[in-house]
């Protein structure tokens, strides 16, 4: 999808106004020269020509605005070098003055030897239609651009920039405390050894909205922030803009945020961004947030990778953060550990009206194919989709800690696997680690446990609080026992909930509907299981020899198996209606 697609619904961004124009310089030579007599009003060097450094110089001895005028594509190298220098004399071109550059298609060539523009001070430069390319530092940060008044880039493309050695971010351009806006604007094929090969913001505001991020990438110290990187309490804001190509050796392939930060993404694309790390806390092939508050909007997360190592949450990750989903599409993602949608540990976590879908994990262990919470974290998800996402070893749509809380509502799981080969491993649908999961008002349907002795095609509850309410839960398989919903231990109550058409294969092939392991409690009222089927004893019910399973007012008919149609009891508590079952 072109990344200018989101641009026409997106509101217009309405950049500060600039003060009229004073002064207007015309440059008409391409050649690198130094204004002869800053201050005098004429931008002209020892010939009498007017060049682009001259004309810099000479706005920058005047306080009212200049606009500078560039030839037509015409290419400009900066050969006077000297990098260091603060006034535009040598090396990069350094704004000290309110200043407006029409660039008509034109070049700024770095030429490898300092960085293009520098705009440090409390000056507005505006730089429009130009292409910055060959800018380069060491140690510092900006490759093309470095800003700490109010810089605005529009209609402008930067690239084959780099700022490369130790603490060097921004390959592209920098923001440190200032406001940088980033309209219309292509950034690609930057480097920085530190963070944000394509954008470095150190507090400040950026707003990066109708532009691409392409193909930027960082170095391993630590490597955060392929596309952008926001360091402290600053506030960035995406726009319709995308991020494609982008890699970090670390975190966050597209995007990265500070524990400090305020990140927001609208109407925006994060497609084949990677995250290089290898540890369970690395990853986020397309954003990462790293306890800060992001927020993204109405977009679309695909075919981003975190699969090196331990890497977790191919298409986002949340480390110990606020992050809010609405309106999203987050598919075709991987990741090698677990998150293969999205990965959690611990934080606030809100999805809402949104699609996970085809989303997997890989072997390290492989779970929560569409989404995975570590640690005690708090999941909300609502009026959402989690389809035909895969798990190697549980939780094919969703997993919860043994510590975290999910609550699932109004949200389809379908068409997700699982695909663990232990008793206690499955979960197509849904598996809940020993936390408290919570599901209402859903549908949980064609999702498959599809391990050798992989349990619980619909929901797997393994020694935790697992609360389903008018929910419907039809035609999930799995190998071993419960099609529908495996629990192991812990405690299951099902309220208005309908288990119809669930299925187990022959290892053992317990459980159709339900199948309780081991010292649970499991209470069933008011809800329906009918026609699900068991390859070997209980087709609807099958409650294990030290469990209690209590069932009031509800319907338990048509399910089949060798053993046990309706229900089984292997020696545990089971009631229905207050009449023990033998």
């Amino acid at each position: 999808m072109n990344h200018r697609f989101f641009s026409l619904l997106a509101p217009a961004l309405a950049l500060p106004a600039l003060a009229s124009a004073q002064t207007t310089f015309i440059v008409n030579t391409t050649t690198d020269t130094v204004d002869a007599n800053p201050g005098d009003g004429m931008a002209q060097d020892a010939l009498g020509a007017t060049s682009l450094r001259a004309a810099v110089q000479e706005a920058n001895a005047t306080a009212d605005q200049v606009t500078i005028i560039l030839q037509s594509n015409a290419l400009y190298q900066l050969t006077l070098l000297g990098a260091g220098e603060e006034f535009a004399a040598t090396g990069d071109l350094d704004f000290r003055g309110n200043i407006v550059v029409e660039g008509n298609g034109a070049t700024i060539d770095g030429m490898g030897a300092d960085r293009v523009i520098d705009s440090p001070y409390r000056y507005r430069t505006r730089i429009r239609n130009v292409k910055l390319t060959g800018g380069a530092v060491v140690s510092e940060n900006g490759g093309a651009a470095r800003n700490g008044g109010l810089l605005a880039l529009d209609g402008c493309e930067i690239f084959d920039c780099s700022a490369t050695g130790a603490g060097a971010s921004g390959g592209g351009a920098s923001n440190t405390g200032g406001l940088l806006w980033v309209r219309g604007t292509t950034i690609r094929n930057c480097t920085a050894t530190r963070a944000g090969g394509g954008i470095e913001c150190n507090e400040g505001i950026t707003n990066v909205s109708d532009s691409l991020l392409l193909d930027n990438m960082t170095g391993p110290m630590p490597g955060n922030g392929g596309g952008l990187h926001l360091t402290g309490a600053g506030k960035v804001i995406f726009e319709s803009t995308e991020m494609r190509g982008n890699s970090a050796s670390s975190e966050g392939g597209g995007a990265w945020n500070s524990s400090t930060g305020i990140m927001s993404f609208s109407f925006c694309e994060a497609i084949g961004n990677e995250a290089l790390g290898t540890d369970a806390t690395n990853g986020g092939g397309g954003l990462f947030n790293d306890g800060g508050s992001m927020t993204v909007d109405l977009c679309d997360i695909r075919e981003n990778t975190a699969t090196e190592g331990s890497g977790s949450g191919g298409g986002l990750f949340n480390n110990a953060g606020t992050l809010a989903v609405s309106l999203t599409r987050v598919r075709d993602n991987d990741s090698n550990r677990a998150g293969g949608g999205i990965e959690i540990v611990e934080g606030m976590t809100l999805i809402s009206t949104s699609i996970f879908e085809r989303n997997m994990t890989g072997a390290s262990p492989g779970n929560g194919g569409g989404l995975h919470l570590s640690g005690a974290g708090e999941v909300t998800v609502q009026l959402s989709e989690f389809r035909d996402n895969v798990a190697t070893a549980e939780g094919g749509g969703l997993w919860n800690s043994g510590v975290g809380t999910m609550t699932i509502s109004d949200t389809l799981v379908s068409g997700n696997i699982a695909s663990g080969n232990d008793a206690d491993q499955g979960g197509g649908g849904l598996f809940n680690d020993g936390g408290a999961m919570f599901v209402m008002r859903g549908l949980v349907a064609n999702n498959s446990a599809v391990g050798t002795a992989g349990s619980g095609g619909g929901i797997l509850n393994n020694g935790g609080t697992l609360n389903v309410d008018s929910t419907r839960l039809t035609f999930n398989d799995s190998n071993r026992a419960g099609g529908g919903i495996e629990s192991n231990v812990g405690d299951t109550i099902l309220r208005r909930v309908a288990l119809t058409n669930n299925s187990t294969g022959s290892s053992p092939g317990n459980g159709g509907g339900f199948h309780l392991t081991g010292a649970g409690t499991v209470t069933i009222d008011r809800s329906a299981i009918l026609t699900n089927s068991a390859a070997n004893e209980g087709g609807g019910l099958w409650n294990s020899a030290t469990g209690v399973m209590t069932v009031t007012l509800s319907a338990i008919t048509g399910n089949n198996s060798p053993v046990g149609a309706d229900n089984f009891n292997d020696g545990g508590t089971f009631t229905i209606d207050g009449v023990p079952v033998p």
